[in-house]
C-alpha cells in the first residue's frame, strides 16, 4: 500500500520552503519533489532532477507517496538530496542557496518548525493542477457531468497529459489544455474553467522566467554589443544540444533532456492563423551560455580570416 504524505512548510531564515511529510508520522524526515528542490533556489525541476540522478548512489532512495496536490503517487527525494543540491548551487554562486546554507547554521534541520500547509495558491484559491481540483468546489446541477463521465474524461486526459509532460510541456500549460477540453465537452462547466484559467494566467504573469527567442536575442545582443537575431539564437540552441526539431520536416521545436535545465515548453496558439502547438520559453541561465557560444564562434572566425 502506497503511503500518504502531507504538504508542509518551514522557514529557513527569510526563505519559506514547501516539502512533504508522511502522514503516518509527523516526526519522519522531510521529502521533496524535484520541482520543490529546484524552484526554491530559482532553478528548474530538470536541474534538480539531473543533479539527484547523477548523485543517486550517494543519496538515500526516493519514497513513493500519494500527495494532496497530485492525482497519482509521486517519487519524493530526501532532505539530504535537497540539501546536497542547495549546497551545490551555493558553491556555484546562487545567492538564495547561499542564504539557505547560512540559515541552516543558525537553525539546524532537526530544529525546524514544521507546519501543515493547505494546498492553495498564493491568492488562497484552489490551484487547478488537475481536473479534480478544478471541479472540486463546483455547485451541483442537472446539466453538470456525472462522476462516471468525469472519471472517463480524466482517465483519457491524464494519459495524454503524461505524454505532453514527457515531451517537455509545462504543468501550467497542460492544466490549461485540460480545462479547455473540459469546457468544450461540458459547457455547463465553461464558467468555472474560465475562472481556473485566470488563476493560471495570473500565476504566469508573475513568473519572471520564460523568454521567447527574440527576447533572448535582445539581451544577448546588448551583452555582446553586436546584433544577434532570433534566428541565430535558435541555430545556436540547436548546436548546443538544448533544443531539437519535434520531427523531421516540422516547424515545431522541443527541448532536449539537456534543454530542460534552460527552458520549458508552453502551449501556444497563433492569433493570425490556425497554428497551435508547443512554444519554447527560456530561463535567464541560457543567456551566459549563448554569450559564450557566440564569443567562441567569433574567435574561431577571426582565426580563420588570419
Amino acid at each position: 500500500m502506497v503511503a500518504k504524505a502531507n504538504l508542509v512548510r518551514f522557514q529557513l531564515g527569510d526563505i519559506e520552503i514547501e516539502a512533504y511529510q508522511l502522514a503516518s508520522d509527523q516526526t519522519l524526515p522531510l521529502l521533496f519533489t524535484h520541482r520543490q528542490i529546484g524552484e526554491v533556489v530559482g532553478k528548474s525541476k530538470g536541474s534538480a532532477q539531473k543533479f539527484c540522478k547523477s548523485h543517486e548512489q550517494e543519496l538515500p532512495p526516493t519514497v513513493s507517496a500519494i500527495v494532496p496536490d497530485k492525482p497519482r503517487p509521486v517519487a519524493l527525494s530526501s532532505m539530504e538530496a535537497a540539501y546536497a543540491y542547495w549546497q551545490h548551487q551555493a558553491q556555484s554562486g546562487n545567492a538564495i542557496a547561499s542564504a539557505i546554507m547560512e540559515a541552516t547554521k543558525v537553525t539546524p534541520i532537526d530544529k525546524l518548525n514544521i507546519e501543515l500547509a493547505s494546498v492553495t495558491s498564493p491568492s488562497n484559491q484552489p490551484y487547478p493542477k488537475d481536473i479534480e481540483t478544478a471541479i472540486a468546489n463546483l455547485p451541483t446541477g442537472d446539466k453538470l457531468p456525472n462522476s462516471d463521465e468525469l472519471r472517463l474524461l480524466d482517465e483519457g486526459l491524464s494519459l495524454i497529459a503524461k505524454w505532453l509532460e514527457e515531451a517537455g510541456l509545462d504543468q501550467k500549460a497542460i492544466a490549461s489544455w485540460k480545462l479547455n477540453i473540459l469546457a468544450d465537452k461540458f459547457p455547463a462547466l465553461a464558467g468555472a474553467a474560465t475562472e481556473a484559467q485566470k488563476l493560471i494566467a495570473t500565476s504566469d504573469a508573475n513568473d519572471a522566467s520564460g523568454m521567447i527567442a527574440s527576447q533572448v536575442a535582445e539581451i544577448v545582443s546588448s551583452k555582446l554589443e553586436r546584433k544577434i537575431t532570433a534566428a541565430q539564437i535558435n541555430s545556436a540552441l540547436h548546436e548546443l544540444g538544448i533544443q531539437e526539431w519535434a520531427k523531421p520536416g516540422s516547424r515545431e521545436r522541443k527541448l532536449t533532456e539537456k534543454g530542460k535545465e534552460y527552458g520549458r515548453a508552453m502551449l501556444a496558439t497563433s492569433k493570425t492563423n490556425a497554428w497551435s502547438g508547443a512554444q519554447l520559453r527560456w530561463f535567464d541561465n541560457v543567456v551566459p551560455l549563448l554569450c559564450q557560444h557566440f564569443q567562441l564562434d567569433q574567435v574561431t572566425e577571426q582565426s580563420r580570416n588570419k
